[in-house]
Order: C-alpha cells, then structure tokens, then sequence
C-alpha cells in the first residue's frame, strides 16, 4: 500500500502538506553525532525493495540536502523526560528535521521514513511540515523472558521495531517462577540453578541495552518479589517463607506460588547485595520491584512468620507484604535507583515515591493518587484481543475513588505487555505487531485524535504499517503458515496457512481463568485437575495471530451488505463462504492423515468452520431469494452454532459465568475462535428477520 501523510502510525501532533513532492537524489546529510549517522543508515537499509534502486548517502550539493539542526552533545542513555519533540519539513529544495535532542530526533527520523515511497521510477516524499511530541514521556513494552527465554537476536528485532512505533522504554521481566534470566556474580545460583541454563550473561544485557540506547529506548529491569520467585528459592532456599522450599523451577502450590520470607534480616542483606549489582549493570534510573499475585498462605501457616507480623503489629498478609516492599524499596533507593511496584503494592504505609504500576481493574482507592502512576491496565498482548479493541481503551481511563484521575495526578506513562505463557522468541512478532503499534500510538499521539479520526482509520494505517515492520525485521507476516509446515511435516503449507488465517486463538486466557476457578472451589473435596497453565509452543494455537483479518473483512462486508442489499457484494461473499466449505474439507482429510494435527484438535475446528460456512451460505441464500428463514431453521441453525460462540476475552464482571458456562464446550473450541463466526451470526440474524 502506498504510504501517505494520512497513513502515519503514530499520528503527529500537526501536519500540514503543501501539496508539492520532492524528488530524492540522494540525500546530503551531515548527521551531528554517531546515534544520528547509524539510525540513518538503518533508515536506508529499510527503504530497500526489491527493483528499486538504492537511495544513498552523497557529498555535499551533490544530492538533496538533508539538514538536521540538531545539537551535537549526547548522552550515553537515553533518560526519563527526555525531549523527543521534533520539526520536519520537507520543501521542494530539501529535508530539514530540527529537535532540541538527538532522541527527538530519532523520532522524526521514523516519521520520514513513512514519507519516503518509490513511484514513479523515483524516490519522492511529499512536501510538509510536522510538528510533534508524545502525549506520555513513558511508553513501554514489557518483554517477559522468564517463562520462555528469549534470545538477544529476538530482542534485537523487537527493540527495532519499537523505534518504528516510537516506544521508549523496555521493561525487562527477567525473573520468575519459570526462570532466573540474568547473570549474578554474587549469587551466581540463581542463573545457574534458577535458569536451566537459558540467561542473558553481563555481556550480553550490555550488548541489548546499548543496541536500545541507539534507538532512544530505555531498558528498565524487573525483579519480582516477594511473590512469583520459585526461581530464587530453587538455588538459595533459605529465602522461602515455606520449610519445605520449591525443589523445581515454576513449582506452584495452590493458585500462586510460595513467596520468600519477609521476616528474615538474612532476606534483606541477599536482596542488598543482589540490588547493588543489578544497579551498576542496568544504566537506568529506575528498578521494577514487581510485587504482585503474592500468595499469604505460606505466611500465616509459618508460626516464626506468624510471630514477626505479630510483633510488628501486622495483621493481614497485605500488611506483611506492604512492610517487604518498603524494605525492598529503601533498598533500590539506596543504590540510587526509583523503585516501582505492581498495583498490589498499594498500601498506606508504602512510601509516595514508590510508582505503582497498574493492571488489574481500574477502579483504585484514593491512596493512589499519592503515588506517580505507570499502567498497563487494558493493555495486555497476551489476552490477544483485537487492535480494535485495544485501541479503544485509553491509559487514563481508570477511576480514583470512583471518579476520573485529578489532573494533579502524577501519570508516568504507560506500558503493553508481552507475558509469555504462550509466547518464544519465534511467535513474538506475530503476538506483538501491528496490534502493538495500535497501542502504541495511543501511547504517543493526542487523545482527541485516537478517539476520532484516528480511530476510523486505524486498519488502513496499520496495514500501511505493517511494510514498515517488516522492514525493521518483524517477521509476523506468514508466521502461522511457516509454523504450521513446521508442526506438521509434509503439509501443504499454503492451505494451512489459508486455514489458519482464519482461525484466532482463546486458550491461555481461558485455561489460566478456568484452573484458578476449579483451584478455589473444590480444594476441600479433592486435588484440583492439572490444566495447563504454560505452552511448550508446540500447538496451531500458539502460532495463531491474535486476530483474523480474514474474519474482520468478512464481517464488514456482511454488514455493508446488510444495509445495501448490494447482489455484487452478495455473490462475493457467497463465493467466499464456498471457498471455505471446501477448504474446511480439505483440512479434515489432511488431519485424518497427520496425528499431531488430530491431537491439536484441528480436524474439529475444521469440521466447525465447514458447518458455520454452510450455514452462512442457506441464510444467503435466503436473503437472495428475498425469504425468510422458517422459526424453526432459525433456532437450529444458532442451536448449531452457540457450540462456536465467539468471544474476546476480558476481565469482566461476567467472566466467572462465562467460564462455567463455557466449561460445557469442547475444550479445543474453547482453545480457538472461528473468525468468520460474526459474520454468519449476522447473515442468520438478517435471514431470520431481526435485522436488516
């Protein structure tokens, strides 16, 4: 798709377009300082395509002049509250991009290369003037490496497409109950036996924060306690608050994991030690100290911690937690580092200077307006709902005492995350991008912006986007198709790739939701049954993109359709809905034949999506011939598809009945959303009277 002024991703603050182009003949450029002269030399890399001629660097007043008013002094690292506002203006005599910092900068830089198209036989940008700043000097992605490691080569990629979308800051989750992920000389148990060998060594977490350094991207690291720290207690077990220490990695006991010892000096004197490493190996001002999911049961059940929370007058595990992380807090303030916490932390006694790092609900108690606030509240890769979806809710759009924030609040900023349960280095761009860069202009451009135009045009612009991505690396595009050939030697992987384009996942947030559930209500009457909590990323859901294209665009025109009654639009979709028919066939042949593509349950999806096709094409039908479906084909024809039901799943209010309800389905079609199920919905709807 060609790309415009109007399909910028993120959308600056002010543009305004002359109406002229400018013809590149190489640019002219002097950059002032060696960040700006490599992320040049990135943006010509990107623009290569296959038949076009290269655009490069030439001497002066031999090219297009290129200047950048830039000031020459740099900082090692990128800082908080960096200024990374810009002007771009592109005349019909040149480029000139001026910015008060080289990080604001490489921001315009990622604007221009959005501008730059080869039309025509010719490199061209169209003639303007941008102005621009982000809304929020925070914007983040949170990158989980302790559940499934993933190698600097994948950091690497995602960290180049986050300058793409303009993200700031790293928020390195490097530790868990699955897995130590850093090096420690001072207690080097912890990557040794808390790791299963997979850690990022000194060298390398250098070599990833000074590779985001050169894109303006801060790297801020995350250690977990007291809770989520099974990885700890494995190689130093005198840190757990349980006499019988977690003996493997990721061992859970109930809903969460056993939490270390908050009554022990002996905790505070590791942690000191351990803090005063990280912090010279972490350049940045700030340490996440996590905090969050702590399970109090190992506390009340330990009479020597029982006994210390009575002496402090402590009377709840909340009040137990509260006084860690003050401790813990003291102890990053002590190594000059800002300390945050998960929501959880939220406690009267917790000092204002803790950030409190939202996620959960939205709705906060009044003690929060003391503290500077991060959130990542609504904004979570993971649960894999649509960019639609998630570009609809805003980072401010939580309540303080049942009332917007004050605007006396001291909003950080605001981060995505990528928890990965379900994600490797090899699916983490298909989970991450283009939904990533919808969250991600909400990050960075004016609110009244996202809540109007932006949000009409959101699909043509991602999609504008996505060759971009690409450009940096992301290897989303095709991902499903490759993995699946992948899963299942000798498969055609066109065909699967078609299949699964049309497929979206819901497994890990239901599985995760529905052990919880079963966990607390029948522990007094028997074990509770092992449901997996973890993929080994080794299944068709996992390689899934969190939404169909296919699907949307088949939604859309069923409802353009609805209200034109178009026979063009009619016979085209028609003739989708056969094509799926036999695709749907073709698949349950191939399963019948392939034992991993059985056991992944991909012969039941395939038998769903052949029977919601059919139905969509006799309520078509219906609709062509200009009848109405009889009451009795309608209430079979939603009794056959109600075993499909399509849901994005959210932490709602409903969430608990949705559960039990869908714990009567077959659990592979609790694992996977057929994505043309909308549309049909609607075509029955229409075919049956109640819309039109």
């Amino acid at each position: 798709m060609e790309r415009t002024l109007d399909h910028l991703i993120p959308m600056p603050v002010s543009v305004r377009a002359s109406g002229d182009i400018l013809v590149l003949n190489g640019l002219s450029i002097d950059a002032p300082t060696p960040r700006l002269q490599a992320a040049v030399l990135r943006l010509l890399s990107r623009l290569k395509q296959a038949g076009t001629p290269l655009l490069s660097i030439v001497e002066e007043e031999q090219g297009t002049p290129f200047l950048m008013a830039i000031p020459t002094s740099a900082l090692p690292f990128p800082l908080p509250e960096m200024d990374e506002s810009y002007v771009l203006c592109v005349a019909v005599d040149g480029v000139r991009l001026a910015a008060p910092t080289e990080i604001g900068a490489l921001r315009g830089l990622q604007t221009l290369q959005q501008l730059i198209i080869y039309k025509n036989g010719a490199w061209q940008v169209p003639c303007c003037e941008i102005e621009d700043r982000p809304r929020f000097s925070w914007r983040g992605m949170l990158l989980d490496t302790s559940r499934h490691f993933m190698a600097k080569e994948h950091v690497f990629r995602l960290l180049d497409c986050m300058e793409m979308a303009k993200l700031n800051v790293l928020h390195f989750h490097l530790a868990n109950d699955q897995g130590f992920r850093m090096e420690c000389e001072t207690f080097p148990k912890l990557h040794e036996q808390g790791s299963e060998g997979a850690y990022y060594t000194k060298e390398e977490m250098a070599e990833i924060i000074a590779f985001a350094s050169d894109r303006g991207i801060r790297v801020v690291p995350e250690f977990c306690l007291p809770g989520h720290s099974v990885s700890w207690q494995v190689a130093y077990p005198d840190l757990s608050a349980a006499d019988d220490p977690p003996t493997r990695i990721g061992e859970t006991r109930g809903a969460f994991s056993i939490p270390i010892d908050p009554a022990r000096e002996e905790t505070y004197v590791f942690i000191d030690k351990f803090v005063a490493e990280m912090a010279e190996i972490f350049p940045d001002p700030y340490f996440h100290t996590g905090g969050d999911e702590v399970n109090p049961t190992a506390w009340k059940e330990n009479p020597r911690i029982k006994s210390f929370m009575d002496a402090q007058g402590l009377k709840r595990g909340r009040d137990l937690q509260a006084y860690f992380t003050g401790r813990y807090a003291a102890l990053v303030a002590k190594h000059e580092k800002i300390p945050i916490g998960w929501e959880e932390v939220l406690h009267s006694d917790v000092s204002e200077d803790v950030i409190v790092h939202l996620w959960k609900d939205g709705a906060y108690a009044v003690d929060l307006a003391r503290h500077p606030v991060l959130t990542s509240w609504n904004t979570y890769l993971d649960l894999q709902q649509s960019s639609e979806w998630l570009y609809g809710k805003d980072p401010i759009d939580f309540t303080i005492n049942g009332e917007a924030p004050p605007e006396t609040l001291n909003m950080v900023g605001a981060e995505m995350t990528n928890w990965a349960e379900t994600i490797h280095g090899g699916n983490l761009d298909m989970r991450t991008w283009p939904r990533g860069a919808a969250i991600a202009e909400r990050f960075w451009s004016p609110r009244a912006y996202c809540d109007g135009r932006g949000a009409e045009t959101l699909y043509a612009r991602l999609e504008a986007f996505e060759h971009c991505l690409t450009a940096a690396g992301s290897q989303h595009t095709g991902h499903a198709a490759r993995a699946c050939a992948e899963l299942y030697k000798g498969v055609d992987e066109e065909m699967l790739g078609r299949f699964a384009a049309l497929i979206e996942p819901a497994a890990y947030p239901f599985l995760r939701r529905r052990r919880l559930l079963l966990e607390r209500m029948l522990p007094r009457l028997f074990p509770a049954p092992d449901v997996e909590r973890y993929s080994d990323v080794r299944r068709f859901v996992d390689h899934l993109p969190a939404e169909s294209m296919a699907g949307r665009e088949f939604r859309m025109d069923v409802e353009a359709f609805s209200k034109t009654g178009d026979p063009e639009m009619a016979q085209c979709i028609a003739e989708r809905l056969l094509a799926w028919e036999m695709l749907a066939k073709e698949i349950q042949v191939l399963a019948r034949q392939n034992s991993a593509m059985r056991s992944d349950g991909v012969d039941r999806i395939g038998s769903g999506l052949g029977r919601i096709a059919r139905i969509g094409s006799r309520c078509l039908r219906a609709l062509q011939k200009g009848r109405s479906l009889s009451s009795f084909w309608t209430w079979w024809y939603r009794l056959r598809l109600r075993v499909y039901a399509y849901e994005i799943f959210y932490l709602d209010k409903d969430v608990l009945q949705r559960i039990v309800r869908d714990l009567r389905k077959p659990d592979v079609l609790n694992r996977h959303n057929i994505a043309i199920l909308p549309g049909v919905a609607h075509l029955l709807d229409m075919a049956s009277g109640e819309r039109h």
